[in-house]
């Protein structure tokens, strides 16, 4: 990477995967969180499912009209109103007094979180060229590990606060770990920058160098709001991005609502739970680099984007299968070292090949559509757990999306097959 790059890499995207640490801790702790939960507010585990994905619906709704809202008012100021509105829902989430308002809380946190993911992906286009966004891309994206990784561990000792001034344990993990959104939210309006023109770490020439070499590319964006129906009449290869992600949602957040769960069921005590769940996560920060790497070194998207996916799917196989719990841990390590490895691929070669003056709707339809894995992986499988009382079948059919997923992406990257 370029010196200049990394010098904007390294003031930027450390926050950044901080923001996202947070934000993914506050949309995966209900993992941890149901353990006792569910039997306190009386939800089982078709329920959970559904309390699961309702985020995703929030999501859904509300992530086109808030990326085009950072387009009008500018980074700093809409990610610092997202963050201290989803940290509120999230602190409020440990007051609920049954599973109805819960839900609720949950579509309202989904729809306060729609804007982040997305609107990161358009804030990096303004920063960076393709050359170099899968690289970072993968340094934004290990958030989600390290989120598990750190608070895999944390939420499981947080549970054990059971009764502690007057709060079940559960309580306090929503307390905990959403405070947090809160009081970064009010350190981005001064720590977040919109634009490079708006900085004073970079010199006059860096900023040419930085303005010449996005303006080689097709531009990735402008200052005219669309509307929403702009947004959706898209081109035909946004939807089959959008299939692509959906495959690649059921499986992330496959891993993230249900690993303690699976792991539980397979004898795990809750003292040893944490750590166990945060294994696969740390297996998949190495792999994640070491792809995203390959990937920018040798330009090639293609293969590396569906080898990715196809891992991921084998893994699932694994751990749907898997005679003990090790064997389970083991599965789901390659499941999550394949997802993240094609996180920031798929993202670099999506936002290359969509490039033009709608771009901020075009990344929000796809990550929102996409996203909606997230509500149907959930109640699916928590729908064929209650069923079948068994993970099998719930984790062999993410596996099968996943496989999807390889097809389409094979498919979408064909134009393109090298020097993206």
């Amino acid at each position: 990477m370029q010196p200049l790059y990394r010098k904007i890499a390294l003031r930027l995207v450390p926050f950044l995967i901080l923001l996202y640490l947070v934000a993914f801790l506050d949309r995966v702790n209900i993992s941890f969180a149901a353990l006792t939960m569910n039997r306190d507010l009386h939800i089982d585990e078709s329920l959970f499912g559904l309390a699961a994905g309702v985020f995703f619906l929030g999501y859904f709704f509300f992530e086109v009209p808030s990326n085009l809202m950072l387009l009008r008012v500018g980074a700093r100021r809409w990610i610092m109103a997202l963050m201290i509105a989803w940290g509120i829902v999230s602190v409020a989430t440990a007051f609920v007094p049954g599973p109805w308002l819960y839900i609720v809380l949950r579509f309202l946190l989904g729809s306060a979180e729609a804007g982040f993911y997305p609107g990161v992906i358009l804030y990096l286009t303004f920063w960076l060229p393709p050359s170099v966004r899968s690289s970072v891309m993968a340094m934004f994206v290990t958030a989600i590990p390290l989120s598990n990784i750190v608070g895999s561990p944390l939420s499981a000792q947080i549970l054990q606060l059971n009764h502690f001034a007057g709060l079940n344990g559960w309580q306090w993990l929503f307390v905990l770990e959403g405070s947090p959104a809160i009081l970064l939210g009010a350190c981005v309006f001064f720590l977040l920058p919109d634009r490079p023109e708006d900085v004073h770490w970079l010199s006059s020439e860096e900023k040419q160098t930085l303005a010449r070499d996005l303006s080689a590319t097709v531009p990735a964006h402008t200052g005219k709001a669309h509307s929403l129906l702009h947004a959706f009449t898209a081109r035909p290869v946004v939807y089959g991005w959008s299939l692509a992600y959906f495959c690649l949602m059921l499986g992330l957040y496959g891993l993230g609502f249900w690993i303690p769960t699976v792991l539980a069921s397979r004898g795990i005590a809750l003292t040893h739970l944490g750590w166990a769940s945060a294994l696969p996560y740390l297996a998949a920060v190495v792999g994640m680099v070491l792809w995203s790497r390959s990937s920018d070194r040798h330009r090639e998207r293609r293969i590396h984007l569906t080898t990715a996916y196809l891992a991921a799917a084998a893994g699932f196989l694994v751990a749907a299968f898997a005679p003990n719990a090790t064997v389970a841990i083991l599965g789901f390590g390659l499941a999550a070292i394949g997802i993240l490895s094609a996180m920031p691929v798929f993202w670099s070669t999506s936002t290359l090949s969509l490039a033009g003056p709608l771009v901020a709707a075009h990344i929000a339809v796809i990550n929102s559509i996409g996203n909606l894995g997230g509500f149907f992986g959930p109640v699916v499988m928590g729908w064929l757990r209650q069923s079948t009382h068994s993970h099998i079948a719930g984790l062999a059919s993410i596996a099968m999306c996943l496989a999807i997923g390889a097809i389409c992406t094979f498919e979408l990257c064909k134009p393109r097959s090298s020097g993206i």
